[in-house]
């Protein structure tokens, strides 16, 4: 054992060859199922656990317990295992610290030792096999000598292992939290525990489901099931099938729990929505709106488009929005009436035109019984959503105006920015968002990088294009093959300094991509990673200042808002 150690006792340092440890004894410990078993240490004890069944109490503090956690307790300590529905069963090794001319053994060896602190080995091989070596029965002064060695050899592995969790940096947990959500992705259809997570990453339980939720905003399985819930989704929208059949192909073995969740998640049951979602018409009122509507509740994406036309909603979907777009000072007087759109809320604005664009809103029925509701189609393209808006508001000649004089000053742009060198240059744009990495498509920031006399999308947008989709989560080790020769990332810039963003930057995969290497990264504020007109139009001005700068050293700089 290295380092040194020092007596509460005598209150002075002691060297390990001046230190010895004595074992009196090792031998299982058991506490019946649904019993409780209270055992009070007279000596320095390790207990090792390698079920997870059952928690233990030390003081006020309970814990669950998990396959691999050790506890060294100092003499004197009282803990108590709480059985559950399955018996414990647990290593008890009791042994003593000696300092060399002392008359007692010591009851606590320093501040340092680890003592009631749970301490999880990852290989529980090696801890079983050192334990096994101190149980073994043979007789002889060798072999009691070889017994004292797998002791020091066991204190020294919990040591170890502490000090390896203690001196853990943020960074490398966060490294580990990624690594299960990344686990989550792949086997979302499997069986999967929190405990099972935490071990992976190296954590106890409840600080594993801390983590996680600060850093994901969600707890552990209410993320997996809203990843098997949007899998769902997209066969229910795909595959006429048994809800049991899809249930158990995204990971619920109940399919009244997979109705439950999913109907909780997105706001219809699944039958409902797979429906819905394969039906080529859009769900409509035989009501019209009046000519010129004057009270407007708008739900969903739509609410640049309307302000673009110079209409101010009395009320919208503002929940989220608010705090992340660039036209915050648009937002006066708009009341926010809820995710989804409270119905109770858009009744007190008294509106003659509600809007929504999404067909999946659960409370459809009631918004219509409110005033005339009307569903767009909130995945076309910017102009035709725009375009869309005015045939609805009877401003459809404005409409056209405002596109096309945005297509002149947009080419006037690219045309004043252009040179030889950037002629023909390939881009991708990457939105890190609470720690993932997302491939943007021909949506929010790259609708306006993308031009003819601009950037060109690079061979994995062009992919991402022709299949469809907005956007496509990636990971670290993907990063090289997605290079091109600019490259924007889009994140949050009260967040610049976090460590998610130094994160990435510390990863191989990104110092291996060409536009890192080469300085041509561009570092985005995530607010423009919207597509709406009035985003559209503001970028105009802001976009030639954020292609100044090359480096996240003076990010604080580009695209502020």
């Amino acid at each position: 054992m290295g380092g040194w150690f020092m007596s509460s006792d005598c209150c002075h340092v002691v060297p390990d060859k001046e230190m010895h440890f004595v074992l009196d004894d090792a031998s299982l410990l058991v506490c019946r199922r649904e019993d409780r078993l209270l055992y009070r240490t007279s000596r320095h004890l390790i207990v090792a656990f390698f079920a997870d069944s059952g928690r233990y109490r030390i003081s006020h503090t309970e814990r669950q317990i998990d396959p691999g956690l050790c506890l060294l307790l100092p003499p004197g300590c009282e803990i108590e295992l709480i059985g559950a529905a399955e018996d414990i069963q647990c290593h008890r090794i009791s042994f003593d610290v000696w300092g060399w001319g002392e008359q007692e053994p010591l009851a606590a060896v320093n501040d340092g030792w680890p003592y009631t602190i749970p301490i999880t080995v990852m290989d529980n091989t090696h801890l079983l096999d050192v334990i096994h070596r101190l149980k073994s029965l043979q007789h002889g002064s060798s072999w009691r000598m070889r017994q004292t060695i797998a002791l020091q050899e066991l204190i020294c592995l919990l040591l170890e292992q502490y000090e390896q969790s203690a001196g853990r940096s943020v960074s490398r947990e966060t490294d580990n939290i990624r690594m299960t959500i990344r686990y989550l992705a792949e086997h979302y259809n499997e069986n999967i525990t929190v405990n099972q997570l935490a071990r992976m990453a190296g954590m106890e339980r409840a600080k594993y489901s801390a983590a996680f939720q600060l850093y994901m905003g969600k707890k552990p399985l209410d993320y997996l099931n809203s990843l098997r819930i949007e899998k769902a989704a997209k066969l229910l929208a795909e595959f006429d099938q048994p809800l049991r059949v899809i249930a158990r192909q995204v990971g619920f073995s109940d399919e009244y729990y997979f109705n439950k969740r999913f109907t909780q998640y997105v706001g219809i049951p699944p039958r409902m929505y797979a429906n819905i979602s394969r039906s080529s018409v859009m769900p409509s009122n035989d009501a019209s709106p009046s000519n010129e509507p004057r009270r407007i509740v708008i739900s969903g994406s739509m609410l640049g488009e309307l302000l673009a036309l110079g209409i101010k909603p009395v009320g919208a979907e503002l929940t989220i929005i608010r705090s992340q777009v660039v036209y915050r000072d648009l937002l006066q007087e708009v009341t926010d009436v809820g995710t989804l759109g409270d119905p109770s809320r858009i009744a007190a604005l008294c509106p003659d035109l509600i809007v929504l664009g999404c067909k999946l809103n659960r409370h459809y029925n009631q918004l219509l019984s409110i005033a005339p509701t009307v569903i767009l189609d909130n995945t076309l393209q910017t102009w035709d959503r725009l375009l869309s808006v005015a045939d609805l508001v009877g401003k459809h000649e404005e409409a056209e105006a405002w596109i096309a004089d945005y297509e002149k000053r947009w080419g006037m742009m690219w045309k004043s920015l252009n040179t030889d060198k950037k002629l023909h240059e390939t881009a991708v744009v990457l939105l890190l968002f609470q720690g993932q990495l997302y491939l943007m498509g021909n949506s929010g920031f790259g609708v306006s990088l993308y031009h003819a006399n601009g950037f060109l999308p690079s061979d994995c947008v062009i992919e991402l294009m022709e299949q469809g989709e907005a956007f496509r989560k990636v990971s670290v080790d993907a990063l090289p093959r997605l290079d091109g020769d600019r490259l924007f990332l889009l994140t949050d810039f009260r967040e610049i300094d976090n460590q998610n963003v130094q994160w990435l930057m510390n990863t191989q995969g990104w110092q291996a991509m060409n536009a890192v290497k080469r300085g041509c990264v561009h570092m985005v504020e995530s607010s423009w990673n919207y597509d709406d007109p009035v985003t559209r139009d503001r970028l105009l001005s802001v976009l030639p200042n954020i292609l100044q700068f090359h480096s996240a050293d003076r990010v604080a700089l580009a695209g502020c808002v």
